[in-house]
């Protein structure tokens, strides 16, 4: 029988019944540091076959000291079990929040049902059934993680070379190469996502620095974000073909900022007042993300790798409220502040400057 890989991912859990977890979007579960108890009742994974045999089962976590893990699991062809005087179907009762946990955990304590104690990575082969129920629990205060669980049908490919006499499921032998088995399949998988690695919407985020560097830009510190930064990587060889533009840095302070800033060039400048000091190669950049300088520095040293040669660069954060003096304009950079309520006395007159409310 030809090895069935089954990887339990964020759909499946949603479906199944967690008790002290958090997911994330990526289908990671944290423990909950206030519960002491964490308990995952996955719904069965569904061979197709009757009588299936289960291989290993396997998952990634990581706990505190003083945090205990169980591991529990059975198999069986049919999906209703008799309970009393009626039939109850396995699946809904174990996901169902009316049902106390006691009653749950009945279901696994069967004579047939396997239990491991602080072990991720078991050998299910004494199971037989189409379908595989798995309940995990973590005792303890504590913070943790648990994630990327998989669980495999079929026979291992290494058994299989050997004659039969060796392939008992209790044999030692079978069990032994089992090990050098599940270390074979562990590189495999590991080659198997490769190019995963190289698919820059699913690339884990430390390695989105070094892809940067490889299409010529430097990203040191850290005030973008991840998706930021993702962004990015996916756009930058058409940055690069912009470099040196104003439609260049205005996409790229987009991305770095999340908001669409205002680049104003000397010669527009000279249009709402008379700088002193400008050149004819100085560029305002008009923002109004509040940013450190430390924050600053490192976006300037961003903005460097794509300004044009001779170019001088200048960020101006905007406020709310701006107060007019005799050097400012009313333009995009100047507001009027709020009006408020006044009195006329004798002997005034409403002019141009005032404006009376309803």
């Amino acid at each position: 029988m030809a090895r069935t890989v089954y990887s339990i991912k964020k759909n499946r859990l949603r479906r199944s019944y967690g008790d002290g977890f958090v997911m994330d979007g990526a289908g990671n579960l944290y423990l909950d540091e206030n519960s002491p108890t964490h308990r995952l009742y996955l719904t069965p994974i569904d061979s197709a076959e009757n009588d299936s045999e289960w291989g290993r089962l396997s998952f990634k976590v990581r706990l505190s000291e003083e945090q205990v893990l169980y591991v529990y699991a059975f198999a069986t062809n049919e999906k209703e079990l008799k309970m009393g005087e009626e039939m109850v179907n396995i699946e809904r009762f174990v996901v169902s929040d009316g049902i106390q946990d006691s009653a749950k955990k009945l279901l696994y304590n069967n004579p047939e049902a396997k239990r491991f104690v602080d072990k991720n990575d078991v050998l299910l082969y004494d199971l037989k059934g189409r379908y595989l129920f798995v309940c995990i629990e973590i005792l303890g205060l504590g913070g943790g993680m648990l994630y990327n669980i998989r669980a495999e049908r079929g026979s291992d490919e290494f058994i299989d070379a050997f004659p039969e006499v060796y392939r008992e499921n209790n044999d030692f032998f079978r069990r032994y190469i089992s090990v050098f088995n599940s270390i074979y399949n562990d590189f495999e998988s590991s080659i198997e996502r490769l190019p995963e690695l190289l698919n820059f919407d699913k690339c884990p985020d430390e390695l989105l620095p070094t892809y940067a560097s490889w299409l010529g830009i430097d990203v040191q510190g850290d005030f973008m974000k991840p998706e930021a930064l993702r962004q990015l990587v996916k756009e930058a060889y058409i940055l690069n073909r912009m470099k040196g533009t104003k439609e260049c840095l205005k996409r790229l302070l987009t991305i770095a900022l999340e908001e669409t800033p205002i680049i104003l060039e000397a010669n527009q400048m000279k249009e709402y007042a008379e700088s002193e000091g400008e050149g004819v190669f100085d560029v305002t950049v008009l923002v109004k993300k509040q940013f450190s300088e430390n924050e600053r520095f490192q976006l300037m040293y961003l903005l460097e790798q794509f300004m044009p040669v001779r170019c001088r660069l200048k960020i101006e954060t905007l406020k709310d409220n701006s107060i007019l003096d005799n050097r400012v304009y009313l333009d995009m950079n100047a507001q009027v502040q709020y009006l408020e309520d006044a009195k006329l006395d004798e002997y005034m007159s409403l002019d141009g400057q005032l404006v009376l409310e309803e």
